[in-house]
């Protein structure tokens, strides 16, 4: 009897033991799966060994594609297999583009991507134009015959209002149903307003164009200067290029005028190009009903 007692209690003491080890492990795997299931939220994941932190495509990412959250995955690695130039957090890498293609579990390094400074600055004075145009945007090249109101002094990341100037045809007084016998006119109006100088001619800006301490350093380059690319919208590429081109069929040009440092206020009595809106034409472009005979 006393016997069976004792059997009793080492039993139940057994199952009192294993009953706290198994809820030790179910609470330990419930606490992993929610932290994971947490962080996953955001497409970022923390996995691997070491204790240096490295950003890495967690899938195959092709060249000119815009890095979303969902892609990376931060993981800890020995310092002796990070790589030179690793993000070592997903913030800096969203949004970035890729210039070539990734493979899943290849870390992120700062030349393989667009938008940070520090991969614009390893180009140099010269760096690719589509690294310089911001998303949505257009990079838009036009002839300028001469910079004008500005002396030749536009540079780089300036700000500035597009005038198109055409000539234009004016009825005679005397016989205004006549098709020839008029004179002719100039017109010029404001077509773009406050938008971003990127090149002028092989000339583009950078990071730390707006900091440069010598007004006089380009004036030569910027005299002789037949090409600006400028950065719009793609309704107003569309707007930019029609002005070009009406320019040269109407005997006019396009000028500039440089706007001062954040000056953004629109004049509003001229034309504006809603995203929407209607395909431009010359005679829109400029406002007018007619450019004559």
């Amino acid at each position: 009897m006393i016997k069976g007692m004792t059997l009793s209690n080492k039993g139940s003491k057994l199952t009192l033991i294993l009953g706290l080890t198994l809820g030790l492990i179910a609470a330990v795997l419930t606490f992993v799966y929610l932290s994971g299931a947490d962080n996953g939220s955001s497409g970022i994941l923390s996995s691997g060994g070491g204790d240096t932190p490295v950003v890495v495509v967690n899938v195959d990412v092709p060249a000119g594609t815009r890095i979303t959250a969902e892609m990376l995955t931060v993981k800890n690695v020995e310092a002796s297999e990070a790589l030179l130039g690793v993000f070592n957090n997903a913030e800096g890498v969203v949004n970035q583009v890729t210039v070539v293609p990734m493979v899943a579990g290849e870390q992120v390094i700062v030349s393989k991507v667009t938008g940070s400074d520090t991969a614009i600055q390893e180009f140099g004075a010269n760096p690719p134009l589509a690294l310089l145009v911001d998303a949505g945007m257009r990079a838009v090249s036009v002839k300028v015959s001469s910079l004008i109101g500005a002396g030749g002094n536009i540079r780089p990341g300036d700000f500035v209002d597009v005038i198109l100037i055409v000539e234009v045809s004016v009825a005679d007084p005397n016989n205004p149903n006549a098709t020839t016998g008029g004179s002719t006119d100039q017109i010029a109006a404001t077509i773009l307003q406050n938008v971003k100088v990127l090149a002028i001619d092989t000339e583009k800006t950078s990071p730390d164009a707006s900091a440069s301490t010598n007004p006089d350093a380009d004036k030569s380059s910027n005299d002789v200067a037949t090409t600006v690319t400028l950065a719009v919208t793609p309704i107003l590429s569309e707007v930019l290029a029609m002005a070009d081109v009406c320019g040269e069929n109407h005997g006019g040009r396009l000028a500039l005028a440089v706007r001062g440092i954040g000056d953004n206020n629109p004049t509003t009595t001229r034309t504006t190009w809603p995203e929407n809106g209607s395909i431009p034409s010359c005679t829109e472009v400029l406002g007018i009903s007619s450019l004559g005979s």
